[in-house]
């Protein structure tokens, strides 16, 4: 927000928490069932908590250096996280004007007890951006906050004349006490700038808040932290148990590694990139991998649970970074390195069994750090970090994460689409075979049945053949060779006869 700006009352639908990360202002907020509206002066490094249900708005004080308002804020609610974070199912706020101008007007008059034309400007009026300039000396704060106690009564049911008008005495008579009431307010919040860190030595400085640092954080489960690391600098090995970081450069630029725990041995993959444009590096929705990534001011990046990290600053800039944590009043950061690392606990010989090593000489030296503090020297470790992400880059064709990534997705694909084009030939051979075997089959029986039929047949035919009658052909070709031998018998005689004759004659 620029100096002298009006960010207009939203309604929260979440809990919300927020760190101010520059600038100075006023937050004007009317918890749920309260009748009252509060301020809270904040300002660089504060931190504070609102429930869902709030309904706040903020002012951003006018300064001579032009610095702006601006404020880092996480929503927790089951109804706008859902199942999937990155996929809310509602918003985390909505604007005040909106629940109005949505009632119809009539409902409007009679719910405010006013003319039709007072309900016929509101509803008509052109909604205006959520942040807008603002000018608090040409503004009367007391009828500021009166119009927003108004709201919050009608929203909440409060309708009753004589308990609106008591308040507005009271308002009076208490006018004098808001400024005490203002440095009460103040003090609920938590400041990172001041007091003591957790952790602070020559390379840096780190700490956390919780429900325990905080009034109003009580019965959240959101924490925060920040740290602050000098130029070659290292927030040292570790991982946390219970919480999920999401974090966000505020200022310089470092590299952040990741180490995903559940990769097998020998198939560790490593990711580097540049946020140019601001975003996410994590693991949610995606391929669990190892990740070597450089972050600058603005960007945004997130560690899993469970997931090793450490964050290491460059020999020519700091490296700050504040974020939010999940779950951070039972969450207790395990450091690998130091004297406090938990590998201690495991005792060398069976750590050293589980690296895979003969002895526990090498074990025994990584355990022998007598390191108290969590944050260490590391000069060029960015450096060199990020020289060999970039020659592994190199190495893989030049191509980026996404591009390989990409490439990897595409072979996948083909891969699939062959394996399921080789499953379908397969089976369509495996079809046509037993196609043909089943034609072959029933050939076979085909054959069988005939041939059993003419078995049956001729069986049948010689059986039967001895009470059959002479066929009549038969008996016509006998009756012709009959015929022909008793012409051929009377050219004989006539023969014989003439023979006989003939010899008389000459006798």
């Amino acid at each position: 927000m620029s100096p002298g700006a009006l960010f207009l009352p939203v309604q929260l639908h979440a809990d919300m928490v927020f760190y101010v990360h520059s600038g100075r202002g006023k937050v004007t907020y009317i918890e749920e069932g309260n009748s009252k509206s509060s301020t809270l002066q904040v300002e660089r490094g504060d931190v504070y908590n609102f429930e869902q249900g709030t309904i706040l708005y903020i002012q951003s004080y006018p300064c001579s250096t032009r610095e702006r308002l601006q404020i880092y804020a996480i929503f927790t609610s089951d109804s706008i996280n859902a199942d999937d974070p990155r996929h809310p199912t509602s918003e985390a706020y909505s604007c005040v004007s909106d629940l109005l101008k949505g009632f119809e007007g009539e409902v409007l008059r009679q719910g405010f007890e006013v003319p039709r034309e007072v309900v016929k400007s509101i509803k008509s009026a052109k909604t205006p951006a959520a942040i807008i300039p603002y000018n608090p000396e040409q503004e009367d704060e007391e009828d500021s906050s009166n119009w927003t106690e108004e709201i919050a009564d009608a929203l909440w049911g409060v309708r009753d004349p004589h308990f609106l008008n008591k308040k507005k005495k009271d308002k009076h008579r208490d006018k004098g006490k808001h400024k005490g009431k203002d440095k009460k307010s103040k003090s609920k919040t938590f400041n990172f700038y001041s007091g003591k860190p957790d952790v602070e030595n020559c390379y840096g400085w780190s700490r956390s808040m919780t429900n325990q640092d905080l009034e109003t954080l009580r019965g959240s489960n959101v924490g925060m932290f920040m740290v602050n690391l000098t130029t070659g600098a290292m927030m040292g090995p570790h991982w946390n148990p219970r919480a999920t970081e999401i974090a966000i450069v505020i200022q310089g630029a470092g590299i952040v590694q990741i180490v995903c725990p559940s990769i097998p041995s020998g198939e560790s993959k490593r990711r580097h990139g540049d946020e140019d444009d601001g975003g996410e590096h994590g693991h949610g929705g995606g391929r669990c991998k190892n990740s070597v990534f450089r972050v600058k001011e603005g960007d945004v990046f997130v560690v899993p649970q469970f997931h090793p990290m450490a964050q290491i600053s460059f020999n020519n800039d700091s490296f700050v970074f504040v974020g939010f944590s999940t779950d951070m009043g039972h969450n207790h950061p395990q450091f690998l390195a130091g004297k406090h690392s938990v590998l201690q606990l495991i005792g060398k010989e069976i750590l050293a069994l589980s690296l895979g090593q003969d002895n526990s000489t090498a074990v025994g030296r990584l355990l022998s750090s007598g390191r108290e503090s969590t944050i260490m020297a590391c000069t060029s470790c960015a450096e060199e970090l990020e020289r060999k992400a970039e020659q592994e880059e190199e190495e893989g064709g030049g191509k980026g994460e996404k591009e390989r990534e990409e490439e990897e997705r595409r072979r996948q694909e083909e891969e699939r689409k062959k394996r399921e084009e080789e499953e379908e030939e397969k089976e369509r051979r495996e079809r046509k075979e037993e196609e043909k075997k089943r034609r072959e089959e029933e050939e076979r029986e085909r054959r069988e049945q005939e041939e059993e039929e003419r078995r049956r047949e001729e069986e049948e035919h010689e059986g039967g053949r001895g009470d059959e009658p002479e066929p009549r052909w038969k008996e016509e070709e006998e009756e012709g060779d009959w015929g022909e031998r008793q012409v051929r018998l009377s050219r004989s005689l006539k023969k014989r006869y003439r023979s006989i004759k003939g010899r008389l004659s000459s006798a």
